[in-house]
């Protein structure tokens, strides 16, 4: 079977669709409020996916969101893609639903940023529905943390003091040296407490909300000291 053609647009009653059984992808009152109000202004850009029973009746495998938002947006019909139900199997149903959910890609942030800069109007602005503290610099008493052109990943370990955990830590080494650029290692027992006392102090010193920041402002001021002292034994060596 040629699967590249057995898929179908049409224009169909809403009335006839039907939502899967169960679906795995859930979304907060909030996106779907958002949902409901970009789907309002510019249509229904991205059509569902479904397969047609026997009767003549459609069945969601992805959409179930835009299905309902339309729904209450009173949309009498919808474009849809489908195939009849005799050309798909069950597994292949739900593997595709579980794929459309899943597969989504992660966005280049710096990338992200430019596009959304490009917006001009504040209306629009909020249609692209994005998370502005996640890609904008941030400017807060002091800090002033951009997006860089090129970007890294670390990681930090902290380990407990002790042979029996040896397995585990190389294989937490391991896992993350996949995943990070960097991987810090060090002992949690003198460690772990005080980091998290000082990014706990660092956040409310500089109203940061956001850990991994904190951390950024930490090692600026670690950066700040370490200069200072420099500039210290600098000038003592220079007065001896």
């Amino acid at each position: 079977m040629d699967n590249e053609n057995r898929w179908k647009y049409d224009q169909v009653a809403i009335s006839l669709i039907d939502e899967a059984e169960m679906n795995a992808n859930e979304m907060t009152g909030e996106d779907f409020a958002a949902l409901c109000d970009n789907i309002g202004k510019s249509g229904l850009s991205s059509v569902p996916c479904c397969y047609k029973k026997q009767d003549g009746r459609f069945v969601m495998i992805s959409g179930h969101h835009r299905l309902r938002a339309c729904k209450k947006l009173r949309y009498s019909k919808i474009g849809i893609l489908y195939c009849d139900e005799d050309e798909l199997t069950k597994d292949e149903i739900i593997a595709i639903q579980l794929s459309h959910n899943s597969l989504h890609g992660e966005d280049n942030r710096n990338i992200l940023k430019k596009l959304f800069e490009q917006i001009q109007t504040i209306e629009f602005k909020k249609f692209a529905h994005i998370n502005i503290d996640e890609i904008t610099p941030v400017d807060t008493n002091g800090i002033d943390i951009s997006v860089m052109k090129e970007t890294f990943t670390f990681s930090i370990i902290l380990y407990p003091n002790s042979f029996d955990a040896l397995d585990s830590l190389f294989g937490d080494i391991r896992e993350q040296a996949k995943k990070s650029d960097i991987v810090l290692i060090a002992d949690h027992e003198p460690n772990e407490e005080m980091l998290l006392k000082l990014q706990k102090e660092i956040g409310d010193q500089f109203n940061i909300k956001t850990p991994a920041i904190c951390f950024s402002k930490l090692l600026d001021l670690a950066k700040e000291r370490l200069t200072e002292i420099q500039k210290d034994n600098d000038l003592g060596n220079s007065e001896s």
